[in-house]
């Protein structure tokens, strides 16, 4: 674009040099007025001349852009040069030089080419401008000499244009490579500064004691360090599912306090933008489904960057539009990276460094349950075997008692048994699925086997572990229900997990019963967890159908939705 005004400016500044050429030889015009060798009068010649010259002084630049577009237009040029010869003279015109600006200005528009072409038109039209005036053998040194002069005269004017124009060139090519220079030394200014940002955030974050700290320190590095205005971030809770811990900077007492919200794209376009990665600009959309948040957010124009840690995402950056260019938006998006991968550890840190502590816990809690009251449980349910073994047989009330005791030992240990189980990892494979249930199944019905036959299908451990652990449990209460009450030592579970849900199927060929009537004796135990696997399903938006009657087996058909329910 510069490179064309240039152009266009020099070639205006020959236009008008032509203008004042073709203005200036008129002189020897008036200086022959009184001198009539024309067809024409002298006075109506030099008229028309002056005429076409104002023309061509007020339309300048549109007939300066007119020759450069169509070349072609300047033979009506050449035309009307050799008019004004023809009707003032010919040979003895005092126009020469003014027929001479259409050769002229073909020299200085389109150099060498230009001269010769508009030469060898010319020379014809003059020699045509003298049919009408006889030529005396003392005229002929003068006809030639015309003649030279309307072929040196071009081409010794092409040569300074054809110069001028080289120059001008020459400049250009000077100016875009000193635009070219100046333009990577912005983008190296702007990388050395980009990289002082990274490297100064970078060391703040190595020496921040916690993730307020980190947060603090990514805020203060967009909005004083970049010049932004505000700037606003939140954080996931890669154990919830969650968004929250929203801070802003600079601190505003406006600013509401706001609960950490479930990471769906139904809650705003913030979290829609954050789970498929996408960067936008706010436009008065509903940010985040909370009032007080969302109305106070829509008081300004956001550019919002989802901040992920590979494919873990970690927050959203939300930074005050005002002032943004292509230049500052680059930057931004490499510091925004720096800043990710800076709360992303720091996030994975603490999420596993709690992840282990309750793992801990729970393991040293189990371990001191079974080295302790299990073992206790055990040895009381053994000694008590023994009692009632060595008693006389008239000691019938004692032995009795005795019985209750075991069966209440046993019962006991049973529970504490379960409770182990509900301590224990969270990392439950299908492996330790069916190995656990084998293992709990047949502690439950000693001293006979009780075989289960596995069927699975999907992938099991792609599941959350709480529904993973909520599966486990009604397959649990349905396998030990078959074991106590079918009479058979066979039950049959089939496991099939696909992409929106889950389908549980237990299955035995005993003796059967009324789910009516099991379902209403509240007040029983084993009849409680029929009724409480059907509310843990309810609850979960699925459903649960048992389906027995006396002497035709029982089946429990368990639906399970997986919405919301896959790891992240």
């Amino acid at each position: 674009m510069i490179k064309s005004i240039k152009s266009i400016f020099h070639t205006n500044r020959i236009f008008l040099f032509l203008v004042v050429f073709r203005w200036a030889s008129l002189f020897p015009a008036l200086l022959t007025l009184n001198q009539n060798k024309g067809v024409l009068s002298p006075w109506i010649v030099l008229l028309i001349a002056i005429f076409v010259n104002i023309i061509i002084s007020i339309f300048n630049r549109r007939l300066n852009q007119l020759v450069l577009d169509y070349s072609q237009t300047m033979s009506i040029d050449l035309l009307f040069s050799a008019f004004i010869l023809t009707v003032s003279g010919g040979t003895h015109s005092p126009y020469y030089l003014y027929a001479l600006s259409p050769l002229l200005a073909g020299a200085f528009f389109f150099q060498a080419r230009g001269a010769l072409l508009t030469s060898l038109i010319f020379t014809p039209l003059y020699l045509f401008s003298n049919y009408f005036h006889p030529i005396q053998v003392s005229d002929n040194i003068a006809l030639m000499t015309q003649l030279a002069g309307i072929w040196l005269f071009p081409i010794l004017f092409a040569y300074p244009s054809t110069l001028l124009k080289d120059i001008n060139r020459a400049r250009e090519d000077l100016s875009n490579a000193r635009d070219e220079l100046s333009q990577k030394h912005e983008h190296l200014s702007t990388a050395h500064r980009q990289l002082e940002i990274i490297h100064d955030l970078t060391v703040l974050l190595q020496a921040a004691p916690d993730l307020i700290s980190v947060q603090e320190r990514v805020l203060g590095a967009v909005t004083t360090d970049l010049g932004f205005s505000k700037a606003v971030v939140a954080l996931v809770d890669p154990s919830r599912e969650e968004l929250g811990g929203w801070l802003v900077y600079p601190a505003e007492e406006s600013f509401p306090k706001t609960q950490a919200l479930p990471l769906k794209s139904e809650n705003g376009q913030i979290f829609k933008a954050l789970l498929n990665r996408t960067v936008f600009k706010t436009n008065g959309e509903t940010l985040v489904k909370n009032t007080d948040l969302n109305n106070w957010l829509n008081q300004n124009k956001w550019f919002v960057l989802p901040l992920y840690l590979r494919e873990h995402p970690v927050g959203i950056l939300l930074v005050e539009e005002s002032g943004l260019t292509n230049e500052r938006e680059s930057t931004l998006m490499t510091v925004a990276n720096q800043a990710a991968l800076a709360l992303g550890t720091t996030i994975l840190c603490i999420d596993r460094a709690r992840s282990l502590a309750v793992e801990t816990e729970r393991n040293r809690i189990a371990r001191d349950i079974h080295d302790t009251v299990a073992q206790s449980l055990f040895g009381i349910v053994y000694s008590l075997d023994a009692c009632i073994t060595m008693l006389p047989h008239q000691a019938a009330d004692v032995k009795t008692e005795l019985m209750e005791l075991r069966s209440l030992a046993n019962s006991a240990h049973e529970e504490v048994r379960r409770s182990i189980f509900d301590l224990w990892p969270s990392a439950l494979t299908i492996e330790l699925f069916m190995a656990d249930l084998t293992n709990y199944i047949n502690s439950c019905c000693r001293p006979r086997t009780f075989n289960i036959i596995f069927n699975n299908s999907g992938d099991f451990n792609s599941l959350s572990s709480g529904l993973r652990r909520t599966i486990y449990r009604m397959a649990q209460e349905a396998l030990a229900n078959s074991a106590r009450h079918s009479g058979e030592n066979l039950a049959r579970l089939s496991l099939n997990v696909t992409e929106d849900q889950v389908l549980l199927n237990i299955s035995d060929e005993g003796r059967g019963f009324d789910p009516f009537i099991a379902l209403s004796r509240s007040v029983n135990r084993e009849h409680f967890g029929r009724h409480g696997m059907q509310e843990r399903a309810r609850s979960l938006g699925g459903d649960c159908e048992i389906l027995s009657q006396p002497g035709s087996g029982a089946r429990i058909i368990i639906h399970l939705p997986i919405i919301g329910h896959h790891h992240a």
